[in-house]
């Protein structure tokens, strides 16, 4: 098996692979970090360092061979190698994060359909009851939860074919969708951002309300959540996504 390393500093505005994809899943063991399989399974991890321009190292690994040509045990080997080659990076640099453990399991989850009353991954916490009734959610995609440098929650309007995209960025994948939209603000027309400062190489992670289709780009498509309820539900997922993630909440 062939697999491609990059290792580059977290103030990179830049970042691609695992860290940026919103249907990866937390690397876990104690790691700041995500794993993909699109085609073929990558993985990504954040470790602090001081010395360094983000404050920060970004580990990125890839397999060259497609998924259905890996073993179980090949598969772990794209994880491994984002952990201990972070490891290595981290000595070499003398960073002073803590660092996690060596993967002995990947995560290869999918997307799940929940009711909105049970969510237990990426949207758990987003939705009060008082709210989904209000707003007649019923059903919730998420993806499991941890240190996962970017997550997703996607929420079910009664609407048919609309949904809210709720995302959050950390680390590099902050910082490039930062740069993305202030470079193009007509791509986020009609959708709700914050920021909330965090520790070391996550930085400030960036947070976004998206709904779809999105009102006002075509004629007669107009909003099912109103502007208070927005706000409700972009705080309650940055809270919730940003507690995970270790960083200061109130």
């Amino acid at each position: 098996m062939q697999l491609k390393l990059n290792i580059r500093p977290a103030a990179a505005h830049r970042t691609s692979g695992a860290a940026e994809s919103t249907s990866a899943t937390p690397i876990g063991f104690g790691w700041n970090g995500s794993f993909a399989v699109t085609d073929r399974p990558e993985a990504g991890v954040l470790v602090d360092c001081a010395s360094l321009p983000g404050n920060g190292l970004l580990v990125l690994t890839e397999a060259r061979q497609d998924i259905d040509e890996l073993s179980d045990g090949q598969v772990l080997q794209v994880a491994r190698f984002a952990t201990e080659s972070a490891r290595r990076a981290a000595e070499r640099f003398g960073c002073e994060g803590s660092l996690g453990q060596r993967p002995t399991t990947v995560d290869r989850s999918r997307w799940r359909t929940r009711p909105a009353a049970h969510a237990e991954g990426t949207c758990r916490g987003v939705l009060a009851p008082r709210d989904a009734a209000r707003l007649g959610v019923v059903e919730v995609s998420e993806m499991p939860v941890g240190g996962a440098l970017t997550e997703e929650c996607s929420v079910k309007l009664p609407t048919k074919g609309h949904h809210v995209r709720l995302t959050a960025y950390y680390g590099p994948s902050a910082r490039q969708e930062t740069y993305l939209d202030d470079r193009y603000p007509g791509s986020v027309k009609g959708a709700f951002m914050r920021s909330h400062p965090c520790k070391g190489a996550l930085g400030t992670a960036y947070f976004k309300f998206e709904e779809f289709p999105r009102p006002g780009t075509e004629k007669g498509v107009r909003s099912s959540v109103g502007r208070e309820d927005t706000q409700r539900l972009l705080t309650a997922f940055a809270t919730a996504s940003a507690a995970r993630h270790g960083c200061p909440v109130a």
